[in-house]
């Protein structure tokens, strides 16, 4: 079968929350196969981009009180907020990845095994009263200067024994409160599902979200061996699809039938490492390739986008000097009415970051990420352009 490029971004767009389903935070974190959660801010600013409404205590209220979603290392060892049910699959189809990692760290680490034991007991002992940060812990431990505590920490955290909690401070702060995983996850089990069954429903998942994907697109995203995605490939039974253009072969779950067209035409503004943007190896989907080095760095980490009808058309960034803004750059004269509807939706993600209204500032030139070497997280520093300022209505 041969799908037009509308017709093959029609369905992630759809999975993706943009212009339909799904409805609810619970159902776009499972729909996304995962939140983002590398930036602290990256969940936010992926749900804010997807759901009318959206406030940041909804997800607060889910992460840290009911704990319907939590955080943990899954895919390419990269930290996601998860559906419960979801973080099962994901433990058991990553879990060799995580534990050959917890063992380099180990050995690395300067501790034997049975230091290490010693000192993730002692953590566990000082949480049962609640939840400390690292800083916290340090203060109560006995342990030497020279222990990597946030180390011990992460490590635990990988395995199932420590959940990353509520930031004591503000919610941009890496810096968490831990709590012991049978306190606040009782019911998660990390080894409830078989590795194959697992990695072929991980996988499965994936296809159905971001699908027509290419078996690049599956090992990369996954951080599984080649080997591994081949025989969940065969036991799920996919079939291949043709679009103009792209690489291939390209893979969708049997049955699937695409939308006939995007399903919508506004502008989203979507945060550094989005899954729709970071979701994919083979990238011309999204972008012309001449772009390529605008949006991702050297480490293939994608910056803070601006996407319509699933493609990218520019790129923006939150500024804290000399006065707190949101800057953007556009990578071709677009339409008036898309302009406009950018700049509306970047207006209420700086608000959404800094708490209230800021100017948008459209940046006119930009350099390529990678003529510099710089960071996604930061694509218009370091730029000469003029800058015009534009005043939009109040929220």
């Amino acid at each position: 079968m041969t799908l037009t490029p509308d017709e093959a971004l029609a369905t992630p767009l759809l999975h993706h929350g943009f212009g339909g389903p799904p409805t609810s935070i619970e159902l776009l974190a499972d729909s996304l196969v995962g939140l983002h959660n590398t930036s602290p801010v990256g969940p936010y600013l992926s749900l804010r981009a997807r759901l009318e409404g959206f406030s940041r205590e909804d997800l607060d209220s889910l992460m840290y009180r009911d704990w319907k979603l939590a955080r943990f290392r899954g895919m390419r060892m990269t930290l996601f907020v998860f559906p419960l049910d979801l973080l099962e699959v994901v433990a058991a189809a990553t879990g060799r990845l995580l534990t050959s990692l917890a063992a380099r760290w180990v050995r690395d680490s300067g501790l034997s095994l049975g230091e290490f034991e010693s000192v993730s007991g002692s953590v566990e002992d000082q949480l049962q009263d609640g939840p400390l940060t690292v800083r916290e812990l340090r203060e109560r431990l006995v342990v030497p200067d020279g222990v990597d505590l946030p180390g011990v920490v992460a490590r635990m955290c990988d395995v199932g024994r420590l959940a990353g909690g509520q930031p004591p401070r503000s919610w941009r702060s890496p810096v968490r409160r831990y709590h012991r995983w049978n306190d606040v996850l009782p019911d998660v089990d990390l080894m409830r599902w078989d590795e194959t069954a697992a990695t072929a429903e991980l996988i499965g998942r994936y296809i159905r979200s971001y699908g027509p994907v290419t078996m690049d697109d599956v090992a990369w995203w996954t951080g599984l061996t080649r080997g591994r995605c081949h025989v969940a490939l065969d036991n799920l039974g996919v079939e291949v699809v043709e679009v103009p253009g792209w690489p291939g072969p390209l893979y969708r779950l049997p049955g699937d039938a695409s939308p006939t067209e995007v399903a919508t035409s506004e502008v989203q503004a979507l945060p550094a490492l989005d899954p729709y943007v970071q979701g994919y190896r083979d990238r011309e989907r999204l972008m012309d390739p001449a772009r390529f080095d605008f949006v991702y760095d050297g480490g293939g980490n994608s910056a803070a986008t601006l996407v319509c009808r699933g493609r990218v058309i520019g790129v923006w960034q939150t500024q804290n000097k000399p006065v707190e803004a949101v800057r953007y750059h556009l990578f071709a004269d677009e339409p008036d009415t898309v302009r406009k509807m950018a700049e509306e939706d970047l207006a209420s993600a700086g608000a959404m970051y800094f708490d209230r209204e800021v100017d948008v500032i459209e940046v006119t030139d930009m350099t390529s990420l990678r003529a510099g070497g710089r960071s996604a997280m930061h694509p218009l520093d370091e730029t000469v352009h003029r800058a015009s300022r534009r005043s939009l209505p109040r929220l």
